[in-house]
């Protein structure tokens, strides 16, 4: 999937679901992403530059197509399978005077004769920069270069809901624009929990909850009923003086659930401490599967106070909040 110098190779579309390559998840993310419309997984392409990092009969340089595939036999005459372009390649960036630099296990005749004009044909045609190296551009860039923060940026257009939809509580100007995501994402179901990879043809040893072994592994069990969540919330609830927490679905809990007494700023304020309570419940169930370890409510719920503490007071204009009475009084916050 990755070039030698760890570029996306196109031929990574071609790989099924349950191959065992190490990129797997990556290669689903690229699906996930290309579902909205986006075409992820083909808007990376091969810059040439001095030929040294590009594998001349099996990386993507000349278009759609490998080498190896498109003259089969050549390739199996072929000394150097592993061979670079720069090895094949030999001259500067003008083609007229470029050399080919051919090494066949026997003198070439008939057909294949024809074939290798075809190929000098390809590699007198393709435009060379010595004095660059190999590299890749990514074209849903204007740059060529490939930023998370404009892939964020493009996912946002294509896939969360605008202001004026009916999901407008899914904008949160006090978190990150990671956290506007993950909501959207856990709200739609599209987060990688068991039973949705199970749903996307990808083989698991479990469906159970990794955490608490109850029951299966839903968006809404590991967010909001799992035993190690349930006890996070109730923490939470209990630090806001909320009382008891109510167990609510996942998509009301996140679009918004405050009480009828708590102002505007106030209800933005409430909101974004339940988004950054359900990213650390995520983030915990993380640490679990890839780490084995987890966090206890306790330490999740101080991790939550520190967080939206940190991004609220960053966020929240003309006001400043007090460390203290956050950590002892945060329905304070509530009327602003």
């Amino acid at each position: 999937m990755f070039g030698s110098d760890g570029g996306l190779d196109s031929g990574s579309a071609n790989l099924l679901p349950s191959s065992s390559s190490p990129w797997h998840n990556i290669i689903v993310t690229g699906s996930l992403i290309d579902d909205l419309g986006i075409g992820f997984r083909n808007s990376f392409k091969r810059v040439i530059g001095n030929g040294a990092n590009t594998n001349f009969w099996n990386d993507y340089w000349a278009g759609t197509f490998k080498l190896s595939e498109r003259f089969p036999r050549l390739f199996r005459l072929e000394n150097y399978k592993e061979c670079s372009l720069m090895d094949r390649i030999v001259g500067s960036n003008d083609a007229a005077v470029r050399r080919l630099n051919w090494d066949w296990s026997r003198v070439l005749t008939g057909r294949l004769i024809h074939q290798v004009v075809e190929l000098a044909d390809i590699c007198t045609s393709i435009v060379m920069d010595v004095s660059k190296i190999d590299s890749w551009s990514w074209s849903l860039s204007s740059s060529g270069c490939f930023s998370v923060r404009e892939l964020t940026g493009i996912i946002e257009d294509h896939g969360l809901p605008s202001v004026n939809m009916v999901q407008e509580s899914l904008l949160n100007r006090l978190v990150p624009k990671k956290l506007e995501v993950f909501v959207w994402r856990a709200i739609k179901k599209r987060l990688p929990v068991r039973c949705e990879l199970d749903k996307r043809g990808i083989d698991l040893h479990s469906l159970r909850c990794p955490l608490c072994d109850d029951e299966l592994e839903s968006v809404d069990h590991t967010l909001i009923f799992c035993k190690h969540a349930l006890d996070v919330w109730d923490r939470i609830y209990s630090w806001c003086g909320l009382g008891n927490f109510l167990n609510l679905s996942i998509g009301e809990i996140l679009r918004g659930n405050s009480p009828c007494n708590m102002s505007c700023i106030g209800k933005t304020v409430w909101q974004a401490i339940e988004w950054v309570g359900a990213y650390f419940i995520w983030k915990n169930r993380n640490n679990k599967v890839f780490r084995d370890k987890i966090r206890t409510a306790p330490v999740t719920l101080s991790e939550i106070q520190l967080k939206s503490f940190e991004w609220i007071s960053n966020r929240l204009r003309g006001r400043k909040l007090d460390w203290l009475t956050w950590l002892t009084n945060p329905s304070s916050y509530f009327s602003l």
